[in-house]
């Protein structure tokens, strides 16, 4: 385990950056934030994943670059940092994924 960890730190930025991008669960939250930035307490039923599994992924994404995140007060808001990843998207046809609990903020 610590090898892969290891391989990882040293991967190359851009293979680093696909394979962030390459599970289903990290793309069910790019197409959930295509939406505009989100609560991470709103991506949980958003993706229909627990919390603790989708923050290991938005720790993934931002770690690779694809997202970024900031915090206000106790709520700490993501959204797509990488014009790449958008356009790996739309490439792929990949579109928003629509759900109530998806609510928008604003970023400051």
């Amino acid at each position: 385990m610590y090898m892969q960890i290891y391989q990882y730190f040293l991967m190359d930025p851009s293979v680093k950056f696909l394979k962030a991008m390459a599970d289903d669960t990290r793309m069910s939250i790019l197409r959930c934030l295509l939406n505009g930035e989100q609560c991470a307490c709103a991506l949980p039923p958003c993706v229909g994943k627990a919390q603790p599994t989708v923050s290991r992924h938005l720790r993934i994404l931002e770690e690779a670059g694809v997202i970024e995140s900031r915090r206000d007060g106790v709520n700490i808001w993501y959204r797509i940092k990488s014009e790449k990843a958008i356009e790996i998207m739309k490439i792929l046809g990949i579109t928003r994924l629509e759900h109530e609990g998806c609510d928008t903020g604003v970023w400051h």
